[in-house]
């Protein structure tokens, strides 16, 4: 587990603008920028869970592997993040996938989602990451009385194949997440949290120690195809490799023809109180635990081990930057009746991209190459099993290995329209909270 720094709170100094991960992550690892040109079989682009996850597992199973990444590890949506581990759909159930895509590609998806969380906490532990990691459940709470029925069908789905989910009563979630606002809900006990940057830094420094080049501060200036070898270049230098796989989430867009418009943003509020005192956490998510309810503008909850509650709330068009601050406290006085005047102490910004879909995807994008695109806000776990998958796939020669089953990238219709949509609805979920 991980050693916590002692924290002061910042009392009349207003938020830190920084994640409260930057002030709890142990150090990042030295990285050098890519100078000069590296021959390599693999090139992964993007040094975030999915890109570092593959490049483990690769240099793990003996292939020679490069990561490049443009700013550092977990600049991106990963250390801007909740830091959830959630193992479950968000708009589909064990069944239901099966109706949408076919009964024996919804089963081989449903086991890896389902067993997403727990090998991510596997190989935390295989590989000593210090990421503040605790695995005591994630609770997808119900706000209707219509929703909690539908849950207690989709807890017996998930039980009769074998995962730890169950379906809670109102009284047992209200007591055990400290809010009157839910009428049930569902736990995944193989669920949890942990410090999204301090485990995507602990990849990086796995993926080094298992002999992966991994390359910071090193944005690809130009990406090409030619005569069977891809080639990336960047400020310093460049790399040739016999495959591709592109890792870097909304960024992938940038990097190849064929993911452009095939992805939109959702923008994030997150923030962190100042701790909170044994007895306000004795009312407030008593037994740990984390949570992602449904209701349209969407809440969330957790802690990390210095006692910081951590939340969030989407960007609207009626939120401005000026009222974020005000916005984070009636959040969470809204939920939570044990904390009437609570210190916000770090307020940032982050960015889930999300899939029309709202499933992860992989793409072949042809010549050997790959793109991952997974995050839809809950990315941790999947995309470290997604990782262990595209290494095992490009190890064999073959797609058989992978659980989503990769497909050619369809830009969004209208994507400039639709890239406002997320914001829009939230903008009337605001309104009706």
């Amino acid at each position: 587990m991980m050693r916590h720094q002692s924290i002061q709170p910042r009392g009349d100094a207003g938020p830190s603008s920084a994640s409260v991960w930057h002030v709890t992550a142990p150090a990042a690892p030295a990285l050098e920028s890519l100078k000069g040109e590296i021959e390599t079989d693999i090139l992964v682009i993007g040094a975030g869970v999915a890109g570092l996850s593959t490049a483990l597992h690769l240099a793990e199973a003996g292939l020679d592997v490069v990561v490049v990444e443009a700013d550092q590890p977990g600049s991106g949506a990963t250390g801007q993040s909740g830091g959830l581990i959630a193992p479950d759909y968000i708009r589909h159930s064990p069944e239901t996938i099966g109706k949408l895509i076919g009964r024996q590609a919804g089963e081989k998806l449903t086991r890896f989602l389902g067993g997403s969380a727990q090998y991510c906490f596997d190989l935390i532990e295989r590989h000593g990451i210090e990421c503040d990691h605790r695995q005591d459940g994630f609770w997808s709470p119900a706000h209707t009385e219509t929703l909690a029925e539908t849950q207690r069908t989709y807890a017996a789905q998930w039980r009769s194949r074998g995962f730890d989910v169950s379906f809670m009563e109102r009284d047992d979630v209200r007591q055990a997440l400290g809010s009157h606002r839910y009428c049930g809900g569902l736990r995944f006990g193989q669920g949890g949290a942990l410090n999204p940057l301090a485990y995507v830094r602990g990849l990086a420094r796995a993926a080094l120690k298992a002999g992966a080049g991994v390359y910071a501060e090193s944005p690809i200036t130009s990406l090409s195809h030619v005569n069977g070898v891809w080639t990336a270049q960047t400020p310093g230098g460049l790399v040739k490799a016999r495959r591709l796989v592109l890792a870097a989430n909304g960024g992938n867009a940038a990097l190849h023809p064929a993911m452009r418009r095939t992805v939109l943003p959702l923008h994030v509020v997150e923030f962190a109180t100042a701790p909170l005192s044994p007895e306000q956490r004795a009312h407030i998510l008593p037994q740990g635990g984390c949570f992602t309810d449904k209701t349209p503008y969407v809440f969330s909850a957790r802690y990390d081990g210095p006692g910081h509650l951590i939340s969030a709330f989407p960007k609207s068009f009626l939120v401005g930057p000026k009222a974020f601050h005000r916005e984070a406290k009636r959040r969470l006085v809204g939920h939570f009746e044990a904390l009437p005047a609570p210190e916000i102490d770090y307020l940032w910004e982050g960015t889930a991209w999300i899939n029309t879909s709202f499933l992860p995807e992989i793409y072949d994008l042809g010549d050997s190459a790959f793109a991952i695109q997974a995050c839809n806000g809950r990315g941790l776990s999947t995309n470290t099993a997604i990782g262990r998958d595209m290494a095992a796939a490009l190890a064999a020669g073959s797609v058989e290995p992978l659980a989503i089953q990769p497909c050619a990238p369809q830009p969004v219709r209208i994507h400039a329209m639709a890239s406002l949509a997320p914001k829009a609805l939230m903008s009337l979920a605001y309104l009706s909270s």
